[in-house]
């Protein structure tokens, strides 16, 4: 006691006035309220064969979807966390919302969610899906159009392909500010490959929120937006201000006859990996092959879903927020899921960026 009593009143002041702005600043800093996380799903069929780049699409955990093109905020006790993502045949409309259980896993109910998927069974849930929340959009007689045969890439992705996560936090008036946005912009098909791709829409929409947080690479992807780019632009974005609570998860690819989905790739990486243009560029331009060697150690090295927590249905059935479900938790390597048959043999087909 006598101790304290000789630190001075001096001392006692300064200590006063450190604890008083310690408690200001947690009390007066914006709070957490919810999430944003960019989704980016691995390439699978005969595209993704060709073109290993995933599909990328953004998840906000604390809004709705208003059927599959607006936002709104949700209703008390309501499910939350909607999925917003473009696609390239999805007749005149640009993007579509999906409630995130039926993006991952084509129903609401996790009891309904498929332990192995076939493509008969997956197909089942998604007919379901469409009939229920797609009819305006594809009606009967249209889900095996040309101009429209991207909608059920908006259901069950978890039994087509494995997902990787990249979130961070939000706050209220980010939300609002960007269901504002979401709903009063044009829904006009706008895909392109080279420029307006699912990338270059998940990119603009993480700038929403974040202004600046996505760029393009004129390293590892030449300049194209790819879906990989992006999830290494949020989590640099997430390391740079540990504010916003940076969390990576997965979520894996349900089990099933489907064929594994595989690893995502930058554009360098993809002309490196990828043997039917390798073989062919090391015969007529070996200067190629070349320069993405270099690129790619140069700026392409980048390990996607290092250190995830693996979730599965349950940690999406929620009222307030993406719940911590982890079935494992670990530093190990993220393309560790053999792979298997030719996606010929399933049935599925796919026409562009995925």
């Amino acid at each position: 006691m006598l101790r304290l009593r000789q630190l001075g009143f001096g001392f006692w002041v300064r200590f006063a006035v450190a604890i008083f702005l310690a408690v200001s600043c947690v009390f007066s800093a914006p709070q957490a309220y919810a999430s944003v996380a960019v989704l980016v799903g691995e390439p699978f069929g005969n595209f993704g064969t060709m073109m290993p780049v995933g599909h990328t699409a953004i998840y906000i955990d604390h809004l709705c979807a208003d059927g599959p093109l607006k936002l709104r905020t949700c209703r008390p006790g309501e499910p939350e966390g909607v999925v917003v993502a473009r696609y390239h045949q999805l007749g005149q409309y640009d993007w579509l919302a999906s409630p995130v259980m039926e993006f991952l896993y084509a129903t609401d109910d996790p009891s309904k969610v498929l332990s192995y998927a076939t493509i008969d069974n997956s197909w089942d849930l998604r007919e379901i899906y469409r009939r229920r929340y797609l009819e305006r959009i594809v009606p009967d007689g249209a889900e095996y159009d040309n101009a429209t045969n991207e909608w059920w890439e908006s259901a069950g992705t978890a039994y087509t392909r494995r997902i990787w996560g990249y979130q961070l936090a939000t706050t209220p008036e980010q939300d609002r500010r960007f269901m504002n946005i979401m709903n009063e912009r044009s829904n006009h098909h706008a895909y392109r490959l080279k420029n307006s791709n699912c990338a270059d829409f998940a990119a603009d929409m993480m700038n929403i929120y974040f202004p600046g947080s996505v760029r393009r690479d004129h390293i590892a992807d030449f300049g194209w937006m790819t879906p990989k780019t992006v999830a290494r632009c949020v989590q640099a974005y997430g390391l740079a201000h540990p504010e916003l609570d940076l969390r990576v998860f997965e979520v894996p690819q349900v089990p099933g006859s489907l064929r594994r989905s595989r690893p995502v790739r930058f554009a360098t990486e993809a002309g490196l990996t990828t043997k039917r243009y390798l073989a062919t560029l090391l015969v007529i331009q070996p200067e190629v092959p070349a320069v993405c060697l270099v690129l790619y150690l140069k700026h392409g090295r980048w390990q996607i879903g290092k250190g995830a927590e693996v979730m599965d249905a349950e940690a999406f059935v929620h009222t307030d927020g993406l719940q911590p479900n982890t079935v494992e938790a670990a530093n190990r390597k993220p393309e560790s899921i053999p792979l298997s048959a030719e996606n010929s043999a399933d049935g599925i087909t796919t026409t562009q960026n995925h």
